[in-house]
């Protein structure tokens, strides 16, 4: 091994400051926060959960979400977690289904399809492991391009002060996410080291002080909030299987599993740590538990956030550690809905200043991966744009799929998953003959 290999081996593993891993991580939580919870709340509201489900809904989802970062970011001995800086959060790919699921048939039947769609997961996955071979350069890149791409309309929602928000659109809301994204900007150009790598929580910090004085800033989810919270298992009683909704859900997982295996590989790039089929392998298996966990914890399907691959290539801290400090952070997070709720007070458009930036350099990471390819080869000229355009069009004009079946359209409403089909689908197509197109997974 060289010298640079192991200074790469050693980013990963890199042991910082308690107090700099602290920070981090808080920075990593923050930028995770709003998708995290956001799945919760829309299950939740859609099923008619009263507010006080809701708001177990909430704990319980961070709670897991920390004890899933844990699990993919330690790694339980040599088989489970992929041992990269990885946050774990909800799936946005269950939403549809599980609001299906949980109208006509209960919260218990959602839980009951989650688990098993979960150990189907934990089953499959070195099954999965073996068509690896199927994500070369050209398929990876456009999946990791497409998730920053997609990515970017929530970012700007929040910008604009929130879906639904009655001031949306307002100048104020505008100008302070205009503001969040200057100081990020002048943070990461002036910045040295520590206080550059927390350029996104500098924005984030400062934006919010400055809503405070603009009166943007609501203290009373804080003041409601209880100090402890014991997350039960099984709380809205015990599982049901329906064999329907464990097809449906199942379909779903296997889907995620495409869309993690972009953000792994997409990870692996920003850390410049080469990854092998058994990496994505145990990163998967994790994944699985982490979902069993959730539906045993009352919260949701798992995969691992791709919000933070932007804030990775921002803050070039590579460290894995940093994200077991947010897993800690988010597993006191759900126990103290005290601590958890002063994320809440957080206003939109500081949130969407701050993840507009981080999502579009997701873009710009699949871009970066994209200039390796060759296209003198029309071939994959055909697969980026395929790909990327049915993908953007799926994100873009979302009922389009609105007469399709149930299952289809859980399956294919996320642009990033179409995307992710039509690349493997075309480069098996159009490439299966060229020998020089090798996957990035060795």
């Amino acid at each position: 091994m060289t010298q640079k290999e192991i200074k790469k081996e050693d980013a990963v593993n890199e042991m910082l400051p308690v107090s700099q891993l602290a920070i981090l991580g808080l920075q990593h939580v923050l930028a995770a926060y709003a998708g995290a919870v956001a799945v919760p709340l829309i299950i939740g509201g859609a099923v008619g959960l009263t507010p006080e489900q809701l708001a177990f809904l909430v704990a319980a989802d961070l709670f897991t979400c920390g004890i899933a970062t844990l699990i993919q970011a330690i790694g339980i001995g040599p088989h489970i977690g992929i041992k990269l800086p990885a946050i774990l959060g909800c799936t946005f790919a269950a939403v549809g289904p599980l609001i299906i699921i949980g109208k006509n048939l209960g919260m218990q039947t959602a839980y009951g399809s989650i688990i098993v769609a979960a150990i189907i997961v934990v089953l499959v996955a070195p099954l999965y492991g073996k068509i690896l071979k199927f994500f070369p350069t050209v398929v990876t890149g456009s999946v990791v391009t497409m998730i920053g791409l997609s990515l970017v309309n929530v970012g700007v929602t929040s910008i604009g002060g929130g879906s639904g928000a009655k001031d949306f659109g307002n100048i104020q809301n505008l100008l302070l996410a205009a503001f969040v994204m200057i100081v990020v900007l002048i943070s990461n150009k002036f910045l040295k080291g520590f206080f550059q790598a927390i350029s996104v929580l500098n924005g984030i910090v400062l934006g919010t002080i400055v809503a405070g004085f603009l009166g943007k800033v609501n203290f009373s989810a804080v003041v409601d909030a209880k100090w402890i919270s014991i997350v039960h298992p099984f709380n809205f009683g015990l599982p049901q299987f329906d064999l329907g909704s464990i097809i449906m859900m199942t379909f779903v997982m296997l889907t995620v599993m495409i869309e993690s295996t972009g953000t792994f590989i997409g990870i692996s790039k920003v850390c410049e740590k080469d990854i092998t089929e058994k990496d994505i392998v145990r990163g998967l298996r994790a994944e699985g538990i982490a979902t069993i966990l959730g539906g045993i914890f009352n919260s949701f399907p798992y995969t691992t956030f791709n919000q933070n691959l932007g804030l990775l290539a921002l803050s070039k801290v590579k460290s894995r550690f940093v994200v077991v400090a947010s897993g800690i952070i988010l597993v006191a997070l759900g126990l103290i809905p005290k601590f958890a709720a002063l994320a809440t007070i957080i206003p939109q458009p500081v949130i969407g200043g701050a993840t507009t930036i981080m999502f579009a350099m997701v873009a710009v990471a699949g871009i970066q991966m994209l200039s390796n390819v060759d296209f003198n080869n029309s071939s994959n000229m055909m697969v980026v744009a395929c790909s990327i355009g049915m993908g953007l069009g799926i994100t873009a004009v979302p009922n389009l799929l609105d007469q399709t079946p149930t299952i289809f359209k859980s399956i294919f409403s996320s642009g990033i998953v179409t995307a992710s089909v039509v690349a493997v689908i075309l480069n098996a197509f159009l490439n299966y003959d060229n020998k020089e197109i090798e996957s990035d997974i060795k």
